[in-house]
Formats: C-alpha cells, structure tokens, sequence
C-alpha cells in the first residue's frame, strides 16, 4: 500500500476540512452583519445572534482542525515493523492508520480507519508485530501485516 499516497490523501481532507470551516465562518460573519439603516425586526436581531453564537462555534473547529493537520503533518510515514504512530496496520477486517484519527474511508479499494495516539484502541495496538493479535469492542483482529 502506497503510504505517500496516503498521506496526501489525509493532508487534501484535512485542508479540506478547514476551508469549509473558512467558509462557514465567513458565511455567519455575513449573517451577522445588519445594515443599521436598513428596518429591522426582533427576529432580524435574534438570527445575528445565532450566527454570532455559530461563529464561535466554527471559529472553535477550524483552531482543532488546524490543530489535528500539524499533527498530521509531524507524523512520520515511513515503513513500520512494530505498531506505532505512523504505521498501517493490516487486519482481516480493517486497515487501521495509526496516529490520526480519522472517519473510515475508502482508499486503494481498501477501507481504512484513522486511529489517534489518545484512544483506547491505540493503547491495545500499540508495540504490537504482525502476526499478533489484539481485541476491541468485542472484535478480535489479527495483525496480517504492518506498513
């Protein structure tokens, strides 16, 4: 599996991700703003509030977002032989990418879960070799491979 294709694939979805939260907060700052000469209602007043509140709300994903890529982008993707940030573990259910968490995707036909460093499920991966195997959630999975 092409690990440097991957890890474009999670840069593009993560920049991805930010601007649409650009968007969305550029789109509330918008909404936000009342001409005061036009003539305006107490409803007028109550949606500039919502979209005030949705700013911050936005403002506060796009900082995580942001955040979570310079994670992304420290992580070394080099080849693994042990379970550890960076690696692509192979089972006979899943490909779990260790170190980012992620939603599951599709990539090279294949679907792929993002797991961070701070999850439970990483602390029971974690210094594992092929060939080892591992339970979550009452799933038992057995380490075929590791890249």
């Amino acid at each position: 599996m092409n690990k440097i294709a991957l890890q474009k694939v999670l840069l593009l979805q993560q920049e991805s991700l930010i601007r649409d939260f650009q968007e969305r907060i550029e789109c509330s700052n918008t909404m936000s703003d009342l001409d005061e000469t036009d003539t305006l209602d107490p409803e007028d007043f109550s949606h500039q509030t919502e979209a005030g509140e949705l700013k911050t709300v936005f403002e506060q994903k796009l900082s995580k977002a942001q955040a979570d890529l310079e994670v992304l982008r420290k992580i070394d993707f080099s080849k693994k032989n042990i379970a550890e940030s960076g690696a692509l573990i192979t089972t006979e259910k899943f490909h779990f990418f260790l170190g980012f968490a992620t939603i599951p995707f599709d990539f090279e036909n294949k679907k792929i879960v993002g797991i961070s460093i701070d999850s439970p499920i990483y602390r029971l991966i974690k210094g594992k070799e092929k060939g080892d195997s591992f339970s979550y959630s009452s799933n038992n999975y057995q380490i075929l491979n590791i890249h």
